[in-house]
């Protein structure tokens, strides 16, 4: 074998190294670029999942803050009608029927332990009627009486301010539920 068939020979084992290392480098760059595409692909994949959970969160509160603002908005309004209400009977009362004013008046006056009565200036004549010498004067109420020890230190109050106020606050709850039902807020907002 001569020189240039040996100096062949061994180019073309260079070559053919050169060549599977190559093969090798383009297989492992090959690899190396799947590898970095699984981890972005995990890495898209975890971020979509963290962005849908910080959607999620934000819908959920945003919900609750938008279910809070309605029950305060309806509570607000009921408050109102309820204050327009009260506003109202107190108004009847000052419009009563007089017989059925003076019925009231003796049935109060019935009730009434303590010796001293009191009343408005308009009812002062009928309850003096009623109880005489107890009459001590007038109080400013819309109507009913008031009543009083000697000594001043122990009190009734059955002015129908008192009565009202009374049957409003003990009846709240019924009231509240015969005008607006039972504790449902009507519309609710909600997650899709």
């Amino acid at each position: 074998m001569g020189k240039s068939t040996v100096a062949d020979k061994v180019i073309e084992d260079a070559k053919k190294i050169a060549k599977d290392y190559e093969d090798q480098l383009v297989e492992k760059k090959k690899s190396k670029l799947k590898d970095i595409d699984i981890t972005i692909d995990k890495l898209k994949i975890k971020k979509q999942e963290s962005l849908k959970e910080k959607i999620s969160l934000l819908a959920r509160t945003e919900t609750s803050r938008t279910n809070l603002e309605i029950k305060r908005k309806r509570l607000k309004m009921e408050q109102d009608v309820l204050e327009e209400i009260f506003t109202t009977a107190k108004t009847k009362l000052t419009q009563i029927d007089p017989e059925k004013n003076e019925r009231i008046l003796k049935k109060l006056v019935f009730v009434a332990e303590l010796e001293n009565i009191f009343s408005n200036e308009k009812d002062e004549k009928y309850v003096k009627k009623l109880v005489g010498a107890r009459y001590k004067g007038n109080i400013n109420t819309l109507g009913g009486i008031s009543t009083g020890d000697s000594s001043g230190k122990i009190k009734e109050d059955f002015t129908f301010e008192a009565i009202l106020d009374y049957v409003f606050e003990n009846n709240l709850k019924e009231v509240r539920d015969i005008l607006f039902g039972e504790a449902e807020y009507g519309f609710k907002c909600s997650l899709l």
